[in-house]
């Protein structure tokens, strides 16, 4: 075989992504707050970019400012403004001491300040670090003490091993024991408990309320559960009327007592997307506060224009004018189709914003996609991780995008959100002593014109957290002692 070498020409297609492509990409995907992240890193690296201040807000007043002193001099009004006749107690002037070193504004410590203007969250571990510091005293008492309540759960238990936490603090059983069995009587009552038994035996204790057989009771919850009551009154030797007396005096107390105390890691939501509605029209509009707002420092640039410099200093500086100029135009794009995707799929749902989560449509990806022509990849990057603000409340952009459930009238259909929320009304009205089994339930929905499988009934059943008959069946049978 003879090697040789040849030239040839060929002609083909690819797709190649450049680089700002798959950032461009990558915007799309990223929620307000995120996007802001981004942008904070983009300030960091490009000297060209810098954040919008609000610098036409500050025009504006400054122009009405300046027009309204013009129609004062106008109108004659400010030559009646005697500074004599002022109110010279609340004149900055009329202050003496403030010339003086005890009033430099310098020696202001800022911490102070926000001391005095923000108030203290009040936290479970605050509150048992109150009642520590006054029911011990000795030194050892008080360390005990400190790290059990720092291992101690936002519900107010202390779930860690006894042992486990004599190895890490490093002192013998009894100290903690007796450090532990003091802090067991801290507000609020129940604190301190190793499990449910436990909370509720302490709060039981301290109203003066634990008995043997509300003890036995306590101890024989999964009984309860179950809706043994014969066996249950048995065990805790109990009439019936008795058993009942005593669980309604035990749901009077907080298996959880830490949960009267807010924490720290309160979730905040920062929709990306509100919906209101004025004059009977649904409105949507992207969230400005969350949206970062940047421009490019035009006079920065000239003046580096002025200075000239070398090659490899013009480079970088077209290079990150280009890349500044660049994003912004990004990050419009981004925003204009996230509000135009939005809009789409307002109109497509109103009758879910008017009447309620039964009216939501069926709807997929392409049917948003054909409506403003774009690509459903395009759809559904925008549409993930995004939350969208309702007058009836905050749902995720994909909620809002559901499979279709063929109806019993041919033609008709409806969405997986809408039979679930069925299937939940469905259950919740059915008779107090005779729950629907999933058969029934397929009756009951095609009555509905519902056309829905049983296997998909348990499986709607359960991503709602819906027990089955039977066990429906045993609640109700603790409900029929009047509970």
């Amino acid at each position: 075989m003879q090697i040789s070498q040849n030239l040839k020409l060929k002609q083909s297609q690819s797709l190649v992504m450049t680089p700002q492509l798959q950032q461009a990409i990558k915007l799309l995907q990223l929620n307000n707050v995120e996007l802001c992240e981004l942008v904070e890193k983009e300030l960091e690296e490009n000297p060209f970019l810098e954040k919008d201040n609000e610098t036409d807000l500050i025009e504006q007043r400054n122009n009405e400012y300046t027009e309204n002193v013009d129609e004062a001099f106008q109108n004659g009004e400010s030559q009646y403004e005697d500074p004599s006749k002022g109110d010279y107690e609340n004149r900055w002037d009329q202050d003496n001491n403030l010339s003086s070193k005890s009033n430099n504004f310098d020696t202001i410590d800022p911490g102070s300040i926000a001391e005095q203007t923000i108030s203290e969250k009040v936290t479970l571990k605050s509150v048992l670090m109150e009642q520590a510091n006054i029911a011990f005293k000795t030194s050892k008492e008080k360390i005990v003490s400190e790290l059990l309540i720092d291992y101690i759960q936002p519900s107010g238990w202390l779930t860690t091993d006894l042992i486990e936490l004599q190895n890490t603090i490093g002192c013998d059983e009894q100290t903690l024991n007796n450090v532990l069995f003091k802090m067991q009587n801290f507000e609020p009552t129940g604190v301190f408990a190793r499990n449910l038994t436990e909370c509720l035996r302490i709060q039981l204790k301290n109203k003066d309320l634990l008995t043997d057989g509300i003890s036995l009771l306590i101890e024989n919850f999964d009984l309860l559960a179950k809706g043994e009551i014969k066996n249950l009154c048995k065990i805790c030797s109990m009439s019936e009327n008795e058993l009942t007396k005593s669980i309604k005096i035990i749901k009077t107390l907080n298996p959880k007592p830490g949960s009267l105390y807010s924490e720290d890691n309160d979730q905040i939501f920062h929709p990306d997307v509100i919906v209101t509605q004025k004059n009977n029209q649904w409105e949507v509009e992207l969230n400005n506060g969350t949206l970062p707002k940047i421009i490019v420092n035009e006079n920065y640039i000239k003046e580096l224009e002025k200075l000239g410099g070398n090659d490899a200093d013009k480079k970088f500086i077209s290079e990150s004018v280009n890349s500044a100029k660049w994003l912004m135009k990004a990050i419009e794009q981004r925003n204009l189709t996230t509000l135009k995707i939005s809009s789409e799929i307002v109109e497509q749902q109103k009758l879910f914003f008017e009447k309620g989560v039964s009216y939501l449509k069926p709807m997929i990806l392409k049917d948003v996609a054909k409506k403003i022509k774009m690509h459903e990849s395009t759809v559904s990057r925008v549409t993930t991780g995004k939350l969208m603000l309702t007058p009836r409340g905050i749902f995720e952009m994909k909620h809002f995008f559901s499979a279709t459930i063929n109806g019993t009238i041919e033609g008709e259909s409806h969405s997986a959100a809408s039979v679930r929320e069925t299937l939940k009304n469905l259950i919740s009205n059915e008779p107090l002593h005779n729950p629907l089994s999933d058969e029934l339930l397929v009756l009951k929905l095609q009555n509905e014109g519902i056309n829905l499988a049983r296997r998909t009934v348990a499986k709607y059943r359960e991503l709602l957290n819906i027990p089955s008959s039977s066990e429906r069946r045993k609640m109700m049978k603790i409900q029929s002692i009047h509970i």
